[in-house]
């Protein structure tokens, strides 16, 4: 089953035009506005949208005399929004391994921890400032979790409210396994206990600490 775009949030003549430039690669606006069946000025006003949204760049073009032209291109902002197989790619591969020994699926936990850790480590040693919680809170916010730090009762919770490997978690818990292992890692002498869990049926995870913990 196909994942909607983010795309698909856009104008449709905005999301025409950032298309064109994904087959174009780079356009003129003359271009741009014949491959979309726009006028030259309609495609200039949605390109001067766009780039004012971060999504499309230009950069001068000179052919002989004459003021330049400009040609536009794709953003990394922009690239982001069209889809990406990661997430199938991820579902594939925890479904072959679920069809390997549990000692080949311990060690590979044991890998993806360490490589995890290994990538946020520098995101959270920055952020953290003494506090774990400060530092987790920006690795889950970099990684599009869009974490909230609930603090009732005494209680502090970590809420996700969004899980960018949802499809994935739901195939083989693997990936919650090792978020947890590497939470705890950084929390080290705080308990740390998970008390909602979106492949449970929870539309959020929840991990609970100890007050005082940062």
């Amino acid at each position: 089953m196909s994942e909607h775009s983010c795309l698909d949030l856009l104008d449709p003549t905005r999301r025409a035009i950032l298309v064109a430039l994904k087959r174009l690669h780079a356009a003129t606006v003359e271009e741009i506005a014949a491959h979309c069946f726009l006028s030259v000025g309609a495609a200039r006003q949605h390109l001067q949208t766009l780039a004012a949204q971060g999504l499309v760049a230009h950069e001068p073009e000179r052919r002989g005399p004459g003021r330049p032209r400009h040609r536009y291109a794709l953003t990394r902002r922009a690239e982001a929004l069209f889809p990406k197989l990661h997430q199938q790619a991820l579902i594939n591969l925890l479904e072959a391994l679920a069809a390997e020994p549990a000692e080949v699926r311990e060690r590979v936990l044991e890998r993806l921890e360490a490589s995890t850790i290994e990538t946020y480590r520098a995101a959270f040693e920055r952020e953290s400032r003494g506090s774990p919680l400060r530092g987790a809170v920006a690795v889950f916010e970099q990684a599009g979790y869009m974490p909230e730090v609930d603090e009732r009762a005494g209680e502090t919770r970590l809420v996700l409210h969004h899980c960018p490997v949802a499809a994935a978690a739901a195939v083989d818990p693997l990936l919650c396994e090792a978020e947890q292992n590497c939470l705890a890692a950084a929390f080290k002498d705080t308990p740390l206990r998970r008390v909602a869990w979106r492949p449970a049926g929870d539309p959020v995870c929840i991990y609970l600490l100890e007050p005082g913990d940062g």
